[in-house]
């Protein structure tokens, strides 16, 4: 059976998604917190942790240099890591979608999405995201705001451990239903029934996207031509030079004024209208 290892944060485990399924019955290695996830995406027959990954039979995801001198002679990824660097110093990139290297580093086309099976229920949910990993690629509190008063239908907030105060704020000011775990349980419930997720840059996209969502996410300090954006929807963005300034970790805006998500709520709130109307259509 063909392991893919591929420790890492979460939106990098959901994008496994676009070769596990087209492979069938493989194995995933990553990290502990992200095996739920895995063991959700079509195809994934086992996961384990990394350190149980031998290198017969694997290909190394990861790509990083670790993980080279720990699998010497596997198949890998290239993450065309130059030319992406030297795309942000020009305002742009030039690398293809990570689907697509995952797919030519495993030998098989991307696989169509969804990549993670959900209960078929109604898709009748808005579902809007606040928190990301990062300060500065969080979706605006404005835009989630508006959005979910454009939203003729069930509004839900969503996100992870920290982001209780954070989610609060807008369900409350929504009346929406708020749903806030360590885990995916309850997470996978709120995604079945999303029709459009709204959100940042942030793990919660991809797992939203992957799971069969159309996405409407904003893009501040980061790109959406950075490869990563492989789902039906809209990403959403402000043309500045100084932007993107960032390839995925992001403290703060060294300009000392977070301008590049500022005057986005009309533009969001276009594309999930677009999005409601798009997904009716499917």
């Amino acid at each position: 059976m063909l392991t893919l290892y591929r420790p890492g944060r979460l939106g990098d485990v959901v994008l496994l998604g676009a070769v596990t399924a087209s492979l069938g019955a493989c194995r995933v290695a990553t990290d502990a917190r992200y095996h739920d996830v895995a063991a959700r995406l079509v195809g994934v027959a086992e996961v384990v942790e990394p350190r149980e990954a031998h290198r017969a039979g694997l290909v190394d995801l990861q790509g990083s240099l670790s993980s080279f001198v720990r699998f010497l002679g596997v198949p890998r990824v290239h993450k065309r890591s130059v030319r992406r660097r030297l795309g942000l110093g020009r305002g742009g990139f030039l690398r293809s979608s990570v689907a697509s290297l995952y797919a030519e580093a495993v030998g098989v086309p991307v696989a169509p999405l969804p990549w993670i099976r959900l209960p078929e229920v109604p898709r009748d949910t808005l579902v809007l995201v606040p928190g990301a990993a990062w300060e500065p690629k969080r979706a605006p509190h404005d835009v989630l705001l508006a959005a979910g008063r454009a939203w003729d239908g069930p509004v839900t907030v969503l996100g992870g451990p920290g982001e209780e105060r954070l989610c609060g704020e807008v369900g409350e000011a929504l009346c929406a239903e708020v749903v806030v775990e360590r885990g995916y349980a309850r997470t996978f419930e709120v995604l079945a029934r999303a029709a459009v997720t709204v959100s940042g840059d942030t793990g919660l996209m991809h797992l939203a996207g992957a799971s069969g969502s159309r996405v409407v996410a904003v893009f501040g300090p980061t790109s959406p031509r950075d490869g990563f954006f492989v789902y039906p929807g809209t990403p959403v963005e402000r043309a500045l030079p100084c932007r993107p300034c960032a390839l995925h970790r992001v403290e703060r805006c060294h300009l000392g004024r977070q301008a590049c998500t500022e005057g986005l709520v009309e533009a969001v709130v276009r594309g999930v209208l677009q999005s409601s109307v798009s997904g009716s259509e499917r």
